[in-house]
């Protein structure tokens, strides 16, 4: 009797654990909800389409930087200690924590798609290696969001007017390429940049193409300068003591479906990006809304030749001085052999 009554007991015990486990929900944040990818493809994934797909053995309890009141440079420390169990990070706001981070989205770089998937791609074993070993995360995928362009309250011609003007950055690389063609960088949050515009805390801001036409930029700007300084680039991680505490089956999903959202995500931002000149110039068709009526500056030979030469001359020598040596030579055999640049102390 005592035998039957402990193996019921275990019988029992068994059940609830299996009950838990299929239970398992997720604790996820995504960036600001003002974002079209996130009404267009995160909040949809996360609430339905990743639950479906596991059937329901794993779901999420999904929140997003606007709500949580984050401004998007506490994410990375959030989800190492496991406020968040997995977080979509931001790389333009996380690199003040490493610059090994800061080394896949170097303001300048990159000025195409194709190039920018390549470079993801050829840097993603530095990042799984750097999230692990430094920050208790588990990389499972990245995305850009639009190209990152300046918007400015006066007419522009190219990269000369960086000159005087005060310019809205996030990211030190941004900061120092900002500086280097002879502009002042001012770091303002993205929810705070328009009152900055009015009121003239600064001239200009840097942010995505489409992300300035949902913030309302084209209501305090004229002129919008192709110039790409970045791509909002976010990395999905999930903690690492949380991973770890999923069951095999449980990883292989999650896994899988971030590799599945970063898919979507980086087809919508093909997208947006055309989308969003579209809708700030009035050049071609808006389809979230009416276009504005900015002026788009397109950046010359002349411009994009200064370009690298800022970058040779001084961000990436100063990005080098915050990286080590190793993360110097693997910069190098990855970005930099695809974009023929070469970063040095």
């Amino acid at each position: 009797m005592t035998f039957l009554k402990s193996a019921a007991t275990a019988a029992l015990l068994a059940t609830a654990c299996g009950t838990a486990q299929a239970q398992t929900q997720l604790n996820v944040v995504a960036p600001w909800s003002s974002l079209n990818a996130y009404g267009a493809v995160e909040q949809p994934f996360w609430t339905k389409d990743f639950p479906a797909a596991t059937g329901g053995d794993l779901t999420a309890k999904l929140s997003n930087y606007s709500e949580l009141g984050l401004g998007g440079a506490e994410l990375l420390r959030l989800a190492s200690m496991g406020v968040f169990d997995v977080a979509h990070i931001v790389v333009g706001y996380s690199v003040s924590d490493d610059p090994v981070i800061e080394g896949i989205e170097l303001a300048g770089v990159i000025q195409d798609m194709d190039t920018l998937r390549q470079a993801v791609d050829a840097y993603e074993a530095t990042m799984t290696t750097d999230l692990a070993e430094q920050h208790n995360l588990v990389y499972l995928g990245m995305y850009p969001n639009p190209s990152q362009v300046m918007y400015c309250s006066e007419p522009v011609t190219g990269l000369d007017e960086f000159a005087g003007k005060k310019i809205r950055f996030y990211g030190s690389s941004m900061n120092d390429f900002i500086e280097a063609a002879g502009g002042t960088g001012i770091g303002v949050p993205l929810a705070e940049v328009v009152p900055a515009l009015q009121r003239g805390v600064v001239d200009c801001a840097f942010t995505g193409t489409l992300t300035g036409y949902s913030f309302k930029f084209p209501e305090v700007t004229s002129d919008l300068y192709g110039l790409r300084l970045g791509w909002g680039l976010t990395f999905i991680a999930a903690n690492k003591s949380t991973f770890d505490g999923l069951s095999a089956e449980q990883q292989d999903a999650l896994r899988s479906g971030a590799k599945t959202l970063e898919g979507q995500l980086w087809d919508l931002a093909r997208i947006d990006d055309a989308a969003g000149i579209a809708c700030n110039t009035g050049n071609g068709e808006c389809p979230y809304g009416e276009p504005a009526a900015m002026s788009f500056v397109p950046v010359s030979e002349a411009d994009d030749a200064r370009r690298r030469d800022l970058l040779e001359e001084e961000i990436l020598k100063n990005w080098a001085a915050r990286c080590d040596a190793a993360c110097i030579a693997n910069w190098n055999e990855t970005v930099g052999a695809l974009t023929g640049l070469t970063a040095v102390k």
